[in-house]
């Protein structure tokens, strides 16, 4: 059991620190800095998960390589590649792959609809907010990929408690991972620059083995995407369905 505890609670820490570590790089442009960080750190290797899966391991090799072969000291052209590569993804959504839950789940593709503010009670449950959430969403992938990581940070501080990692697997199925990998495929096959391509299916990939693993430490079998979507169909049914009134003889008014 004390062993159990352990590797809970390394996975825990070791993932979380990873979801940070991604969230970073879908937040903000890269530096000639953090891109030198990252050479040094080897990325992705240095990931905590051993991911065998043939999609991530060919996401993996790309990513590596292209960031050992960018020039030990970035050149403008470099930067302004990558730089013109985020604004397309993250920015000005002109690949049409915007890196939010609400343009993916909405009918009309619109930004802040009822899934941000269902990402956001999630968030307050916890006792959090998006720190601006008119320039980044609630439900921004940046914004997602963190509160996970703060759940599974939870959850390594009290690895005998389940309830973070009960919600992280809640959140993952009805938020996060509904997008998340058509965001990154879509990504990957739109983007200019081998860097964002390989990074947005890495994390789509390496979040759903988060999720896999959280479903072997659960005991809880993860449900197929079909049946989630069913799921929350016939709740959202059932909460729009009006409630009849109850009549109580001698309550209401006579005339």
């Amino acid at each position: 059991m004390a062993e159990d505890t352990g590797l809970i609670r390394s996975f825990c820490q070791g993932a979380g620190e990873d979801l940070r570590l991604l969230a970073d790089l879908h937040a903000s442009e890269l530096t000639p800095e953090q891109m030198r960080e990252l050479q040094a750190l080897q990325f992705p290797a240095l990931l905590a998960l051993d991911i065998p899966e043939q999609d991530f391991q060919l996401a993996a090799h790309v990513l590596q390589t292209t960031v050992q072969e960018w020039p030990q000291e970035p050149t403008a052209q470099v930067v302004d590649a990558l730089a013109t590569d985020f604004a397309s993804i993250y920015l000005n959504g002109s690949l049409h792959a915007f890196p939010s839950e609400s343009v993916w789940l909405d009918d009309e593709e619109l930004t802040c609809q009822q899934p941000m503010f269902e990402v956001r009670e999630c968030y307050q449950r916890y006792g959090l907010n998006a720190p601006n959430w008119r320039r980044m969403a609630d439900d921004h992938l940046v914004n997602e990929l963190l509160f996970v990581a703060h759940l599974l940070e939870q959850a390594s501080d009290s690895p005998a408690q389940q309830q973070p990692l009960v919600e992280a697997a809640r959140f993952m199925d009805e938020h996060l991972l509904r997008w998340l990998l058509p965001f990154g495929r879509r990504v990957a096959q739109r983007c200019s620059t081998p860097f964002y391509a390989s990074l947005a299916l890495l994390t789509a990939l390496y979040a759903e083995h988060i999720r896999d693993l959280l479903a072997d430490i659960l005991e809880t079998p993860r449900e197929s995407h079909a049946a989630i979507e069913a799921r929350l169909k016939a709740q959202r049914t059932a909460a729009a369905t009006p409630q009849p009134m109850q009549y109580f003889p001698g309550v209401a008014p006579s005339w």
